[in-house]
């Protein structure tokens, strides 16, 4: 008959249990010098966006991440919380596609009061330290501060920050990933559910930063942690209680989020991302084991920052940056003297299963993940990494906290591993550089020849940093395990140095900054455009991608990028759009740029006036274009006004029948319009006369006056969406979706007012429900009632010491499953694996996505 655990349960026995077991020690001054030492590094690495001095920038930060937060920013600054961002998209729901970060709180701490560039850099950078904070703090618990130190480190400056560091909200996401695993553990050791209500919190800021999928990861590592915990529990009601509490935290924080996450969902239903994913497109994006030389090498392949990233277009190559270096994966491996402990064994469960899951297409595990509701949808298997860096941290930090003590410690293992990775890597790196060795060489172009010398003084300066932190690293550690007293404490203090030092040096180049005039002075194209007083949208066509090519070679003029205002740029500059750059649109945008593709009226109809290129040309029936900097600037010469009146409806029964009446109308819809309304009120050749002027003009609220002799309709060249709601002359009217993307308003013959108000589709609900979730909360906060006595974190977990051995065995076997399949030819290599191992290549990167480098090499 199962029974409470007693207090000799929950007591750590650190005399039975063989290797590491916790050993408290109260915080003091080595707290207070690891705290140091993190914030110095992130400080001093960071110094040009701390200081203000630089500006962040390049790829997502140019085409989202800056721009949408610098429009948030400007309306909290003006006393407003408008959820609806008209500068692209021809109006967009961005509270709704979430990546602003609306409820997040370092919005509130930093964008009201500064201007964007600056709360920028802060926010990523803050959150970065954030993250080893929290980090710290979570391991503290049972390492000391050398172990946690060098834990944190690991988690905040793993590869899979620096893959994230241009998607700004899974930066501010990660922040909360120790937290809740330290409010977890909380409510497992005190039996109170104010663990439970923090860890909830934590999740929930998740999904405020604007991450679903770092939420969706969190939980499901949460989950495997509460099945792990059960599993070792004593009795039914202990493993009842294990499993409520580790489910109410994601249960809680998705309630308390509800705000966020269901106007999220309802605009991920009429987006193209609706349709799911196929098992092709949730799995590119898979860590393949060719990948296994950048654990040892993070630049083996070439990296972003030099234009060397030859891999990219194989992959998305910057998300494939799993490196946590040498000396940070041996420590793990002296870590796994903490397996026969409750808390240390879980951790080689934790990454084992992450490192699976990250391999995605290259195991059968991930077969019929797309077919999975919600998760299905989570593309990008490389970012199960997440799991494998907690998971390394946390076994860093015990073999730091193992070689800080007394007692003996085997480095044995731990060179083994590092020999292993070295000697697996060798051989992988000479099949897959293979064709760099051709006679002749298959790239003779000048800038390929300087690819090459690029390449070749990267591997060369990362082969020696790599080379010398490590001997410096191991050096440390065996001092510190054949010391003791003061000198082990000092040689084991190095370790974490060490670490920041390999992820730092390893990534020396890949936070790119420039001058905050990119920002905050607006270039010629868009200086231009806002001086014609009739300038409506905008329609920016980039010659060049924004995150190609590398910045670390040679100088760079990335001002000149600005100048087609491409991506989601011309608000920045004070601009409205045609066009953006975001993973979430509605549906009715894209239909509506597909079926008029190729076409002059498209621009007509969004009320575009200028069209800006990157190269020379002419547009039919358009004057020649002006070039200011490196951008080409077309002026429409008959725009059609933002707000009309048009008549003779071609009337739609839905949208695929008017997505085919714009293709079958073509210019004609300059003077008809398409119209999905069912009451049909205007005769087919009804004319329209008259005018329109916006008389108030508000993200949330658009004010229209009108006039005219006979009905007609008012059309808006703004974006449709059912969170806006319409009024004539003060009386409720439907809004009619207008050439697919558009609105459109019936309106009889005279003078009428109509006032278009928005609120995010399902924003009243999901308030409701957060509202709920915070009382319920509140509620566990301030309770002081113990729920359940639960069995101590430490202690003998009472496996056998060989247990990882036959978790190694069992996953390898998993892989080997995967690499063959069973037909009636008998056994043969499965296709799954036929794009495992890519030859070297100029021609994966920059030519593979038909991008021209951004200068011509001599």
């Amino acid at each position: 008959m199962a029974t409470e655990p007693t207090d000799a349960d929950r007591t750590p026995d650190t005399t039975s249990a063989p290797g590491w077991s916790p050993s408290p020690r109260p915080r003091g001054l080595g707290d207070v010098l690891a705290l140091l030492a993190w914030t110095g590094a992130i400080v001093a690495f960071f110094w040009d966006v701390v200081s203000m001095r630089a500006a962040l920038f390049y790829f997502d930060v140019t085409e989202i991440n800056l721009p949408y937060r610098d429009f948030f920013a400007d309306e909290l600054k003006a006393g407003r919380f408008s959820r609806w961002f008209p500068g692209v998209y021809c109006g967009m729901p961005l509270y709704s596609e979430s990546q602003a970060g609306y409820l997040h709180p370092l919005k509130y701490l930093l964008y009201p009061w500064m201007e964007t560039w600056r709360a920028f850099g802060l926010d990523t950078v803050g959150s970065i330290w954030l993250t080893g904070l929290g980090t710290y703090g979570w391991l503290r618990r049972h390492v000391g501060p050398i172990g946690a130190l060098t834990g944190a480190s690991l988690f905040a400056l793993s590869g899979f920050m620096w893959a994230h560091l241009i998607h700004t909200s899974m930066i501010n996401a990660l922040a909360s990933v120790p937290l809740a695993f330290w409010a977890l553990e909380c409510a497992w050791d005190g039996g109170r559910l104010r663990g439970v209500a923090l860890g909830a919190l934590a999740l929930a800021c998740q999904i405020f930063a604007g991450h679903l999928q770092d939420f969706l990861l969190s939980s499901m590592a949460i989950g495997v942690y509460g099945l792990y915990r059960a599993s070792i529990e004593r009795g039914a009601r202990g493993r009842l209680t294990v499993l409520t509490l580790a489910a109410a935290i994601p249960v809680l924080g998705s309630v308390l989020s509800a705000v966020q996450w269901i106007p999220s969902k309802e605009l991920l239903d009429r987006s193209p991302r609706a349709e799911g994913l196929t098992w092709d497109g949730l799995t590119y994006g898979s860590w393949s084991p060719e990948l296994l030389p950048t654990l040892v090498l993070r630049e083996a392949y070439g990296t972003r920052a030099r234009d060397t990233d030859w891999m990219d277009g194989f992959y998305p190559y910057h998300e494939m940056n799993t490196y946590m270096g040498v000396i940070g994966l041996a420590l793990a491996v002296v870590g796994m003297s903490g397996r026969r402990d409750r808390w240390g064994a879980f951790w080689p469960i934790l990454a084992t299963v992450g490192g699976l899951l990250m391999l995605g297409r290259f195991t059968f595990l991930m077969d019929h993940a797309h077919e999975i509701p919600v998760l299905g949808s989570s593309r990008i298997p490389v970012r199960f990494h997440l799991w494998v860096s907690l998971a390394v941290a946390a076994l860093a930090a015990i073999g730091a906290d193992r070689l800080a003590r007394p007692g003996e410690v085997r480095l044995r293992w731990a060179a083994l591993a590092v020999a292993a990775l070295v000697l697996a890597s060798i051989p992988i790196m000479l099949v897959v550089y293979a064709p760099a060795f051709r006679v002749p060489d298959p790239w003779p172009k000048p800038y390929h020849q300087d690819r090459y010398r690029w390449l070749g003084r990267e591997l060369a300066e990362a082969g020696a940093r790599t080379a010398g932190l490590t001997i410096l690293g191991l050096g440390l550690a065996i001092a510190a395990a054949r010391r003791s007293g003061r000198g082990r404490t000092i040689a084991a203090a190095g370790l974490p140095l060490v670490v920041i030092a390999e992820l730092l040096g390893a990534h020396w180049n890949d936070v790119v900054t420039i001058d905050p005039a990119y920002w905050t002075d607006p270039p010629a194209s868009a200086v231009r455009i806002k001086a014609d007083p009739d300038h409506g949208r905008v329609v920016g066509v980039a010659r060049f991608s924004a995150g190609e090519p590398g910045y670390a070679s040679f100088p760079i003029d990335f001002m000149a990028v600005r100048d087609t205002l491409a991506w989601s740029l011309p608000p920045a500059y004070g601009l409205d759009s045609v066009m953006g750059e975001t993973p979430m649109i509605p549906r009715r945008w894209k239909r509506f740029m597909d079926a008029t593709s190729g076409s002059l009226t498209q621009a007509s109809v969004a009320s575009a006036s200028h069209v800006l290129y990157g190269s020379p040309g002419g547009i039919p029936d358009w004057p020649p274009p002006e070039q200011l900097g490196t951008a080409f600037v077309f002026t429409n010469p008959s725009p059609s006004p933002r707000a009309r009146l048009m008549g003779r409806p071609a009337y739609a029964t839905g949208e695929d029948e008017a997505v085919a009446l714009l293709g079958r109308l073509g210019p004609e819809i300059l003077r008809r319009v398409v119209v999905e309304d069912p009451d049909r009120p205007l005769p087919a050749d009804a004319e329209a006369g008259g005018r329109a002027e916006v008389v108030a003009d508000l993200p949330e609220r658009v004010a229209v006056r009108t006039r005219s002799d006979g009905p007609s309709y008012l059309v808006l060249a703004d974006t449709f969406d059912p969170g806006w709601s319409a009024t004539v002359d003060g009386e409720p009217a439907p809004i009619r979706p207008a050439f697919v993307n558009f609105r459109a308003v019936y309106l009889t013959a005279g003078d009428h007012e109509v006032v278009f108000r928005y609120r995010p589709a399902g924003f009243g609900l999901g308030l409701a429900i957060s509202g709920t979730g915070a009382v319920m909360a509140l509620g566990m906060l301030v309770s002081r009632k113990r729920v359940a006595r639960l069995g101590g974190e430490h202690g003998p977990v009472g496996w056998p010491g060989w247990w990882p051995w036959v978790a190694a065995v069992l996953a390898s076997a998993i892989v080997a499953a995967s690499t063959v399949s069973l037909g009636p030819e008998g056994v043969r290599p499965h296709p799954r694996w036929s794009i495992g191992l890519h030859g070297f290549t100029w021609g994966a990167g920059i030519e593979a996505m038909q991008r021209e480098p951004i200068v011509d090499r001599p």
